[in-house]
């Protein structure tokens, strides 16, 4: 009798599974705040993307949107996007990636971070290939976007009579040449949102996604001769249109989920408060910038404060410039390294390292540990 009944509970099992993998699934649960300057990030884990195929859509839900407010998606390896079009992006809404074999190759050994400033992550989820549809609904003429920016295609209202909140326009390319970008225009040939002005182009093109009804309400608004939108830019040829829709449901378990770390409301005096992980492969980086420092005076000190040692390996961290190359912050032409022993990491302030903090600001890195605040300590207050 045992024997039969775990047959049901295997195929139910099975079918359970099935399905999730079938559904918009949540691999990272915010709040993380990515705050203004390009000093925030988070790092999603290689393993969440371990049944990820090209196709795949990840899509980066967000609240607290400032004006300007810029996304990115990069290789926590160097820092460098995972495609030209990822580099920097403008965001009023939720925006996507969509996989690709050479992103997946990255991600899948290092991870993928996500960047930019001004707007704060709620989640992050990852939709498979086979549940979103795509439709074209412009074939061309395809048009060879010159250099100087003079020619655009004119695409008709009607085009964009089934386009809904939620899809993603999709613009595909051909001949991309190196600092190719493109512009989407209104019927008066202004920019629909200044993000829209110069998005950059990679061989896969670029995206619009629809979030607000306000975007809808654009593309419906028409010239007399039935054009809504106009395609424009430099450095590629336009060869179709496609809107992008998402026919599956959300999976709401969130067993399997990476969670940020706690945000905290910074006290007065602190430079950071949460959890930012130092990864043993050197990816982890606390950049904090020049703003927080005008106050300072000799012999203030910065204070690192850290938990989470990993075994096995020796935990150290440097603090070095805000710019370029990230020469050490004292000077000196090597790294200082500073060893973690469990007791509070102290760098006093010299005239040489204070002209540095209040010109450029400094990026902590290291591995081994877990940062959990950094504050300054003013001496004699």
């Amino acid at each position: 009798m045992k024997r039969f009944t775990i047959i049901p509970l295997l195929l139910a099992c099975l079918l359970a599974s099935i399905r999730a993998l079938g559904a918009e699934r949540t691999i990272l649960l915010g709040p993380k705040t990515i705050g203004a300057g390009w000093k925030d990030n988070i790092v999603i884990q290689p393993q969440q993307f371990a049944t990820a195929q090209p196709g795949d859509i990840l899509t980066v839900y967000v609240d607290n949107v400032k004006g300007g407010a810029q996304g990115a998606f990069q290789d926590p390896a160097d820092w460098k996007a995972v495609a030209p079009e990822y580099a920097y992006f403008g965001i009023s809404g939720p925006f996507r990636l969509k996989l690709t074999d050479d992103i997946l190759a990255k991600i899948k050994q290092r991870g993928l971070a996500l960047g930019g400033h001004d707007y704060r992550i709620l989640r992050v989820t990852h939709i498979p290939a086979a549940e979103m549809v795509e439709k074209i609904i412009y074939r061309g003429p395809s048009v060879l976007m010159k250099d100087d920016w003079s020619a655009s295609a004119s695409i008709q209202k009607s085009c964009f009579k089934d386009v809904k909140v939620g899809d993603v326009l999709h613009f595909s390319v051909s001949r991309v040449e190196e600092g190719a970008a493109g512009k989407i225009m209104d019927f008066t040939w202004n920019a629909m949102d200044p993000s829209l002005d110069g998005v950059p182009v990679g061989q896969d093109g670029f995206t619009y996604p629809v979030t607000e009804q306000s975007q809808l309400v654009k593309l419906q608004l028409a010239g007399s001769d039935g054009v809504s939108m106009r395609v424009g830019g430099k450095g590629y040829r336009l060869e179709k249109i496609s809107v992008i829709s998402f026919i599956g449901t959300r999976d709401e378990d969130l067993t399997g989920a990476q969670r940020a770390p706690r945000e905290y409301e910074l006290q007065p005096g602190e430079l950071f408060h949460g959890e930012k992980e130092l990864p043993l492969d050197w990816s982890g980086n606390l950049r904090i910038t020049a703003e927080p420092f005008q106050d300072c005076t000799e012999s203030d000190c910065i204070v690192v404060c850290y938990e989470k040692m990993q075994p096995g390996c020796e935990p150290q961290i440097s603090f070095r410039e805000n710019r370029g190359k990230w020469y050490d912050i004292t000077g000196a032409k090597d790294p200082v390294w500073y060893k973690l022993d469990g007791n509070d990491v102290v760098l006093t302030l010299d005239a040489g390292i204070l002209d540095k903090l209040k010109t450029r600001g400094v990026v902590i890195t290291g591995m081994g540990a877990t940062i959990t605040k950094v504050y300054i300590l003013h001496i004699g207050n």
